[in-house]
C-alpha cells in the first residue's frame, strides 16, 4: 500500500460528533484546552504537549501535525459535540506501518466530557475511518493497567487483550505499571459494526 494515494476525509461525523483534523487558528484553543485540563491529562501528554508555553507554540504544534498528516504518520483529529458545538477532546491513528498495514488507535477527553460516552463514539469513527477508508488489516491500543476508562473502551469497541508487558510503562510520579496491548482485526470490527447496527435495530 502506497498511503501517499490514500484519499482520507478531512471531516466527518458520528451520532453526536464532528471529527476534524486541527486547523492553522486552531493553537490558542488547542493551549487553553490543555492549560484547563492540565491536572487531568498531564499523565497521559506527550513531551512535545507539555513543553508548550504559549499559543505560538501550539499553534506550532498543530502545523506540525498537519504536516505529519501530509507523510501520512499521525492522524490526529479534534473532537467536537454537534449539539452544543463544544471542544470536547482528541483521537487519533498513529504509528503506521504500512506494510501489514495497520494503526494504532489513542484519544482523551476533557475532564467535563467523561462519563458520556463519547470516547467509545470517537474511538468507533476512527475505526472506522481506519477500516473503511484506509484500508487496514488491524488497529492496535494500548493503555496502562490502571486505565480502567480506556479498557472500558477497548472491550466496547470489540478491541481482543493480545498482551501485558510487566512495568513496562513508568507514571510521572515515579511508580511502574503494567502496560496492556489490545488488537482488533477487520474481520473482528465487521462482526462489532454488525452487532451495533443490530442492536440498535431492536431498541
Amino acid at each position: 500500500m502506497d498511503p501517499l494515494l490514500l484519499d482520507i476525509p478531512t471531516e466527518f461525523t458520528s451520532e453526536r460528533l464532528i471529527l476534524r483534523p486541527y486547523c492553522p487558528g486552531d493553537g490558542a484553543l488547542y493551549f487553553r484546552m490543555i492549560r484547563e485540563n492540565w491536572d487531568h491529562l498531564y499523565e497521559f501528554l506527550p513531551s512535545l504537549l507539555e513543553k508548550m508555553q504559549n499559543e505560538a507554540e501550539a499553534e506550532a504544534v498543530i502545523r506540525w501535525q498537519n504536516s505529519e498528516w501530509q507523510q501520512r504518520n499521525l492522524f490526529i483529529f479534534g473532537v467536537w459535540e454537534k449539539i452544543s458545538g463544544s471542544y470536547i477532546g482528541e483521537a487519533y491513528l498513529a504509528n503506521p506501518d504500512w506494510h501489514v498495514p495497520s494503526l494504532e488507535l489513542g484519544y482523551f477527553l476533557l475532564k467535563a466530557s467523561t462519563g458520556k460516552g463519547f470516547a467509545t463514539e470517537a474511538a468507533r469513527a476512527l475505526l472506522r475511518l481506519a477500516f473503511e477508508h484506509m484500508q487496514v488489516s488491524r488497529v492496535d491500543l494500548q493503555c496502562r493497567e490502571d486505565n480502567e476508562a480506556s479498557q472500558r473502551v477497548a472491550e466496547r469497541c470489540g478491541f481482543l487483550p493480545e498482551g501485558r508487558q510487566r512495568l513496562r510503562h513508568r507514571k510521572k510520579d515515579g511508580a511502574l505499571v503494567d502496560r496492556l496491548w489490545y488488537g482488533l482485526l477487520r474481520s473482528e470490527w465487521q462482526d462489532t459494526l454488525e452487532d451495533i447496527l443490530h442492536h440498535r435495530g431492536n431498541v
